[in-house]
């Protein structure tokens, strides 16, 4: 018999809700522990699982970009954990995310980069999906003329 046969319609959204729930503090702690690594050590940094991947992680701390992926990482983790400004840090989120798909499956291409690249993605999407209606007004086909009435709403509150 299905688990969710004698569910109706709101019991589903409650329990996709506990489920965006849980994802979001996995995906908050995973992003806050990895980025404060960088800074504090934890754990060893790894280094890229192919010899390609190495050389673009080097380039990336060399450059200095590193150190602000990974300062991004611990704000969007920070907000997902504390639950404040959720919507915003999974869309900061995803082209870090993208960035992990991109080295895992076509830098790396080994089992563990496989599944950590399909995990942070299929979290990340789950996220979106479920702070889906607050991008309703961003996801607007025609979005009408600029104005100053959302700077002015934000000045307000």
């Amino acid at each position: 018999m299905n688990s969710n046969a004698g569910m109706g319609a709101a019991g589903r959204l409650r329990w996709f809700g506990y489920l965006v729930l849980a994802t979001q503090t996995f995906f908050g702690a995973w992003f806050l522990i990895h980025g404060l690594n960088y800074f504090l050590e934890f754990f060893r940094q790894p280094p890229g699982g192919s010899g390609l991947s190495h050389e673009f992680i080097g380039i990336m701390i060399k450059s200095g970009l590193f150190a602000w992926i990974k300062a991004i990482e611990v704000l969007i983790g920070l907000l997902l954990l504390s639950h404040r400004f959720v919507p915003l840090a999974v869309v900061a989120a995803f082209p870090i995310t993208l960035v992990i798909v991109y080295v895992n499956f076509f830098m790396n291409r080994d089992t563990f980069g496989v599944v950590a690249g399909s995990v942070t993605l299929a979290a990340n999407t789950l996220l979106a999906s479920g702070y889906l209606e607050a991008y309703s007004s961003m996801l607007a086909y025609k979005a009408g003329l600029p104005s100053a009435r959302g700077v002015l709403n934000a000045l307000s509150h």
